[in-house]
């Protein structure tokens, strides 16, 4: 056997020889001993230059191949991965836990109480163009369940310490009750102290009755207060019952400080299909302490981010 260079037509041949780009890098294969035409060729057999010298290349792979590989080895490439992040609400009974995870949660508010004993709920948002995922416990506050409660703090990300605005004593309860446990069963948790129920604070049954026992709502001074006490990440106000939004906020705050450790975040949410209604006679107040992320909000709500 001999490799020569041959000419893109052969005599010899009947046949022209295609002459490709690769053909023109190469040689072809050529028998010497004659065939029923002469000298046969071989044109469906090329030799690399490489072969030809002895030496071997390995082939890089087609774009194609290679596209299908990396998506294999990196599925993120796609789409951006889903974070997920557990958060457990804690308060006294009646504070308004539940409330607050059904609006979130389903776009719904019940007027009808019914106790709580464990409770899951499951809801997605967007922050950022990254989609965040929560899963969220509702727990009871009832000491009842105190032996209990503790199987929902393993693995949280956050936790929610909720009191009732219109009940001073749920307040106390932070402190002597909700904090030191949060702090056995989950001391690596960040805590955000949740004020509900804000639409009671200018109500005027609940001030007649408060004043009854020389007492007046929680106000917003003593939450920012008490959170800065307990080391709390963020303090936030909402009401289930009028503002959606304030709801939204309190987990979109939430999860800022558990989850991202970016600066300055933009929220981005989707349209809600409940009517916002504005609480009268409350002002909109958000004050904001060592520069945490910027959160872009559709109502003004009062919202204390330490």
């Amino acid at each position: 056997m001999c490799v020569t260079f041959t000419s893109r037509y052969d005599p010899r041949t009947p046949r022209l020889l295609e002459q490709s780009s690769a053909a023109q890098r190469g040689v072809w294969c050529r028998r010497t001993r004659p065939g029923p035409c002469g000298t046969e060729l071989f044109p469906r057999r090329f030799i690399s230059q490489e072969e030809s010298s002895g030496t071997t290349r390995t082939s890089a792979p087609r774009p194609a191949d290679r596209d299908l590989n990396d998506k294999q080895n990196h599925p993120v490439m796609e789409s951006k991965a889903l974070l997920r992040c557990k958060i457990v609400v804690v308060g006294d009974s009646q504070c308004g836990k539940t409330a607050l995870l059904h609006v979130f949660a389903k776009d719904s508010y019940s007027e009808n109480y019914v106790p709580t004993v464990f409770e899951n709920y499951t809801a997605s948002f967007e922050i950022d163009k990254q989609r965040i995922e929560l899963n969220m416990w509702d727990t009871s506050g009832s000491a009842y369940y105190d032996n209990v409660r503790p199987l929902a703090y393993p693995d949280s990300d956050a936790v929610l310490i909720c009191f009732d605005i219109s009940r001073p004593e749920t307040l106390d309860s932070v402190v002597k009750k909700w904090q030191g446990e949060k702090q056995e069963f989950c001391p690596n948790a960040k805590v955000v102290l949740v004020g509900c129920k804000l639409d009671m604070r200018t109500d005027v049954s609940v001030m007649r009755e408060l004043s009854k026992h020389r007492l007046i709502p929680v106000t917003h001074e003593q939450g920012t207060n008490l959170a800065r006490q307990i080391g709390a990440v963020a303090y936030t106000e909402c009401t289930s019952k009028f503002s959606e939004n304030s709801v939204r906020d309190v987990f979109h705050v939430t999860t800022l400080a558990s989850v991202f450790n970016i600066h300055r975040p933009q929220v981005k949410r989707a349209t809600t299909r409940r009517t916002h209604k504005r609480i009268s006679q409350q002002p909109p107040r958000t004050e904001i302490h060592e520069h945490p992320p910027a959160i872009r909000k559709d109502r003004a709500k009062s919202c204390v981010l330490m």
